[in-house]
């Protein structure tokens, strides 16, 4: 073969060193995509252990015959300074020492609320707010802290009553035990002395005993249950005593 084809054929064949060179370039594109892909996988695995471990404090309303305002913290772990605001105050229709906004607990910073906590505060009859034309909707806005994190967690949103016109609500015979309640209410006011300074209570007979321990026992579970699980006492109890097991 004359030099003139040699050289023909060495210019038409294939330039490895820019084949190398571009092979190059390939692969480390390849693995910058790789380091994108694991650090988005990564950054994601922490974003969903955050979001597992983390605090989540709702406010809601518990509808039914009373109406319960309701601050809970459903995460794993403790929230801390927990703030609580309206955009509009807090109005009832019940009779109250002072106002609702004005208590402790939306005044001030709650300082630890645990997981699962709950803390509920009466705030209305139902039926007397909706005839009275009082609002049935607040704006409410949650600001609170979390373990390992550089800034609050805060959302806002929207609370709405009016979405339970309508519905279902107990049945007769709540404002029965509403009477049975204001009774038993009435009845721990004599037993207090200088405004509330305990409980002071002279037993003379077992059968006065025996009362004074339903009616604790009656505020235990309302405190700690809610009139509903009241309710269901009551009727257990009317039943055991006309043999209606």
């Amino acid at each position: 073969m004359s030099q003139q084809a040699a050289a023909a054929v060495h210019a038409a064949g294939t330039n490895w060193a820019e084949v190398a060179a571009w092979a190059a370039c390939a692969t480390v594109v390849i693995y910058i995509l790789i380091g994108l892909f694991a650090w988005r996988q990564v950054s994601e695995a922490r974003k969903l252990r955050e979001e597992q471990a983390r605090p989540f404090v709702i406010v809601d309303f518990e509808p039914g015959f009373l109406v319960y305002l309701t601050v809970e913290n459903l995460g794993r772990t403790m929230a801390r300074d927990v703030t609580i605001e309206f955009d509009k105050p807090l109005e009832t229709t019940l009779d109250r020492p002072r106002e609702l906004d004005e208590t402790p607990l939306f005044r001030e910073p709650i300082p630890a609320l645990p997981p699962d906590k709950k803390i509920r505060v009466l705030f209305d009859q139902f039926n007397d707010r909706v005839d009275k034309g009082l609002p049935l909707t607040y704006e409410v806005k949650l600001r609170y802290w979390g373990p390992g994190r550089q800034k609050p967690w805060e959302h806002p949103y929207r609370l709405d009553l009016g979405m339970y016109l309508g519905a279902a609500l107990p049945a007769k015979g709540m404002p029965e035990i509403a009477d049975e309640l204001e009774s038993i209410r009435r009845e721990i006011k004599k037993w207090t002395a200088d405004g509330g300074h305990g409980v002071l209570v002279n037993a003379r007979n077992q059968e006065r005993k025996d009362r004074i321990g339903r009616r604790r026992m009656y505020m235990h579970v309302l405190r700690r249950e809610g009139p509903k699980a009241l309710a269901r006492m009551l009727l257990q109890q009317a039943r055991w005593r006309f043999g209606l097991r």
